[in-house]
This record gives structure tokens, sequence and C-alpha cells, in this order.
């Protein structure tokens, strides 16, 4: 590949992050915030290679790292945005089926609960797997 010791580098600084202080900072701004905030968290994975239009997940929709087209319906968008539009459905669908938020009002006096994650749209890289 190109610019693989760069793209090393990156991932090594993405890993060292610390992302468990991260999500402890954002429920504490949510219980500390002065009008309501709901923090969902999702799981994150294909987001980026799913059609946010038609639902067809295969990693080839993804033509590069900037540019999103889907093979079954032909939509296109930029790819962070395709994934954006991905990760908020899959938020929305947790508090439409009665899912909670991480961040509840009582965490405060409790400390945290395990995060819930979801996956609420079956994905397969493989249409034909499934």
């Amino acid at each position: 590949g190109k610019n693989v010791a760069q793209k090393r580098g990156l991932t090594r600084s993405i890993l060292a992050q610390g992302w468990g202080v991260f999500r402890q900072r954002l429920t504490d701004k949510a219980n500390g915030a002065t009008t309501p905030v709901q923090i969902i968290f999702v799981n994150p994975a294909y987001t980026s290679m799913r059609c946010s239009e038609c639902g067809h997940t295969e990693p080839k929709n993804r033509k590069n790292q900037a540019d999103f087209c889907c093979l079954a319906c032909g939509y296109t968008d930029n790819a962070d945005v395709n994934a954006a539009k991905n990760t908020i459905a899959a938020g929305l669908a947790v508090t439409e089926r009665g899912g909670q938020s991480h961040a509840k009002p009582d965490e405060a006096k409790h400390g945290p609960t395990k995060a819930k994650h979801s996956d609420p749209v079956k994905r397969t890289t493989n249409p034909k797997a499934a």
C-alpha cells in the first residue's frame, strides 16, 4: 500500500486515545446539561460501507476515502456524510424501539452503567451469504 508508515502511525495514535475517558466526560457533560440530553452509543461497524438510501452494504461502495457510490442503487455522497447518516439512523432506531441511552439521570448518584451498543440493522458484507 501507499504511505504505510504514516497510516501505521495514525492508527497507533488513534488507538492510544482514551476513548473510555472521552465517553465518561461526554456522559458527565450530558448529566450536567441545563437542557435534557440523551446520549446513544451505537455500533459504527459497516456505516461507511452501507448505503444510507437503500441499505446495500458492500466494501466496494467506497470508491475511495472520500467518495461513496452504492453499487445497488447508484446513490452517491461524500463517504463521511453517508456514514453519518447511517449512524444517525442507528441512533434513531434505538430510541424508537425504546432503547435506553447511556446517560441516565440517576447515574450521577449511582455511577455509570455498562454501555449498551446497538446494531439495529442486520448488515452483511456479502448479500449472498445472508
